[in-house]
């Protein structure tokens, strides 16, 4: 018999080797030698394993592995199935009588059952079904496509410790599968895979399962060497490729044509064809079947392409630079700026830029083969100027301050306060009434970059500390006095402003002893000139009514002695008791008359502070004649007169 393609498999766990990658499930183990165990002989165990690369239905497959079911034979158990699926590499099904594939979703199963299990109607011998879905009852109405049939058409028992050949093929064109057991064609069914069982899907996973209940057996599988989707190889130009088979009973192997073969009878030769050349090998298998698989060794020139330039921005800080080839072939890619190189390494197809510059990526296929591309990645880094001004402080003057920003950007801005976000504020004037650090941000809408400024809003309220202590009080020997016992501390210059209630400021100005002559309320304000912030304190001045004052205590000189040595120089009425007493407001009434001693009146006033110094007299005796009133007196009209004897 003569199989135009006959597909050998080989894995490893989990990993890629130089073909394709399984994925262990469950109790499944790898053993080495493209062998995994999928039970240990263990009760309740269950385990899957799992092609990476899926299956496309569309096309025929003819696949043969080695499985080992043990080597327990009445007390052995359950079984291992052969699946298509779309679940997934993490699938696994029940356990025990289940294989590892009862409940599975959309799926085929060709099931090797080394258990007799009654509820699901199973023969008494060791048997092959395909069924679908993950049902395994042979009494089912539906699911079942073919069988059961006796595994082994020589034995009833295939728990025998040896490994046997097991073949599926698929011809999408007859829509037949079928099930071969030690090179022996053993049963077949017929089934729309695409659109009965997967509903469209051409697509598969597939893989293995088994699993063990109470009774338990080693369950193994073999894989050979993988040449699925191997039809189509590629190299580039002057490289060498090994075309690799597997399978031949008597190690025989025929290749035509032979030109640039290192080994035409090898099953492994070295083929380094200078155009597309298409291979024939003839063997014959295990099964004594003559094999003939076509392998085509595409041959082009290695090319590789960049992606287009890129722009680096403060948004987009990378550049995800990726190279493309044009042949499915490893390669080591080594990225370099400039002359520098920034990363090399198997596969490594993409390249993170984050600076700016003419990068190059070199493709090295094996030192056979060698292609370059040369991209410039461009940056726009630009930013808006922005100055928020000159640092401000909140004050009695300033309760609040605006803050005018210059930018020669847009006037959409965000602000910040001491780090925290200020909603709502998003124009360049803000009108500050707290203090803290501000900060106006604004964006590049084409670099997508930040600019920033801060501004410091401090608070000065400093204000003048002022303390009032008690005051004399009015009096008709006192009329006026000046206010006392105000003390005021401050760390900067300051002005004094004073107000009263029913009192009367005779003098004013910046000071803190003003005249006053009336009784009442007054207030002293002192305003910081630096932060305009006021304080205040009140005093009271009263006015008493005993102004302790008696016109009879008023002496009148005798003797004035003008003489120029400032000594005794005029002539006026004083107290007996206090010479330097105010007197000026003691009157009401003051009418004074001077007249020599041939009775002419040489001075008049009716002013008290008007003093005679007789400078335009001579020496002599004078007559005085006073006719007063005081305030302090009221009613008391006095007639006095006197000699003034004036002596130079």
């Amino acid at each position: 018999m003569k199989n135009i393609l006959i597909i050998f498999i080989i894995a490893l766990t989990a990993t890629t080797s130089q073909s394709q990658t399984y994925f262990l499930n469950g109790n499944a183990v790898y053993l080495g030698d493209d062998c995994y165990q999928l039970t240990p002989m263990l009760s309740t165990m269950n385990g899957t394993v799992w092609y990476a690369d899926q299956i496309d239905l569309n096309e025929p497959f003819d696949l043969q592995f080695l499985m080992n079911f043990g080597i327990l034979d009445a007390n052995g158990a359950d079984g291992m199935c052969f699946v298509l699926q779309t679940v997934g590499t993490d699938a696994i099904g029940a356990s025990g009588g289940g294989m590892g594939y009862q409940t599975f979703g959309t799926s085929l199963g060709v099931e090797f059952d080394t258990y007799q299990n009654g509820n699901f109607g199973d023969p008494s011998f060791d048997h092959i079904g395909i069924q679908t879905n993950g049902n395994i009852d042979h009494n089912a109405s539906s699911g079942y496509i073919a069988g059961p049939v006796q595994a082994s058409e020589a034995n009833v028992n295939i728990e025998d410790g040896e490994d046997h050949v097991v073949r599926v093929t698929w011809d999408p064109a007859t829509q037949l599968v079928r099930v071969y057991f030690d090179c022996v064609f053993r049963l077949e069914g017929t089934v729309d895979l695409i659109n009965t069982v997967f509903g469209g899907e051409s697509l598969v996973y597939w893989g293995f399962t088994a699993a063990t209940g109470g009774s338990y057996n080693f369950q193994t599988v073999c894989l050979r060497e993988d040449i699925l989707n191997e039809s189509q190889v590629s190299i580039c130009t002057g490289a060498s490729i090994m075309l690799e088979t597997d399978g031949s009973v008597d190690d025989v192997y025929t290749w035509t044509p032979t030109d640039y073969l290192d080994d035409p009878t090898s099953g492994s030769p070295m083929a380094n064809p200078p155009i597309t050349t298409t291979y024939l090998v003839s063997y014959f298998d295990v099964c004594g079947t003559l094999t003939e698989v076509e392998i085509t060794v595409n041959v082009e020139d290695l090319e590789v392409e960049l992606s287009n330039s890129t722009l680096l921005t403060c948004i987009d800080t990378e550049a995800d630079l990726e190279a493309t080839i044009n042949l499915d072939l490893d390669a080591t890619y080594t990225w370099l700026l400039a002359t520098d190189v920034q990363q090399s390494g198997n596969n490594l197809l993409q390249y993170a830029a984050t600076e700016p510059g003419i990068y190059t990526v070199e493709v090295n296929v094996n030192d056979q083969c060698l292609a370059e591309a040369t991209i410039e990645v461009e940056a726009n880094y630009s930013v808006y100027n922005i100055n928020a001004g000159e640092d401000q402080v909140l004050n009695c003057f300033n309760e609040n301050v605006t803050v005018e920003v210059q930018t020669n950007g847009g006037n959409n801005v965000i602000w910040m306060r001491n780090n925290e976000p200020l909603i709502g504020e998003n124009s360049t004037t803000l009108v500050a009434d707290e203090p803290g650090t501000y900060t106006v941000i604004t964006a590049h809408p084409q670099s997508g970059c930040l600019s920033e400024d801060d501004v410091v809003i401090s608070e000065d309220y400093t204000t003048a500390q002022i303390t009032a202590g008690g005051q004399d009080s009015l009096s008709c020997l006192r009329p006026s006095i000046a206010l006392q016992n105000i003390a005021i501390v401050s760390a900067n210059e300051y002005t004094i402003t004073w107000s009263s209630i029913e009192g009367n400021i005779v003098a004013f100005g910046n000071t803190n002893t003003p005249l006053i002559d009336a009784e009442g309320d007054y207030t002293i304000t002192v305003t910081d000139n630096n932060t305009g912030c006021t304080s205040s304190q009140t005093v009271f001045v009263n006015e008493t009514d005993d102004f302790g004052f008696d016109i009879d205590q008023l002496d009148f000189p005798n003797i004035i002695t003008p003489n120029g040595d400032a000594v005794n120089t005029f002539w006026m009425p004083f107290s007996a008791i206090d010479r330097q007493l105010d007197l000026s407001r003691v009157f009401n009434l003051y009418e004074m008359q001077i007249f020599n001693r041939w009775g002419k009146m040489v001075f008049e006033t009716t002013q008290f502070n008007k003093k005679w110094d007789a400078s335009d007299q001579e020496d002599g005796t004078y007559f005085y004649v006073l006719r007063y009133e005081s305030y302090c007196s009221p009613g008391s009209l006095r007639d006095t007169h006197g000699y003034i004897q004036v002596s130079r």
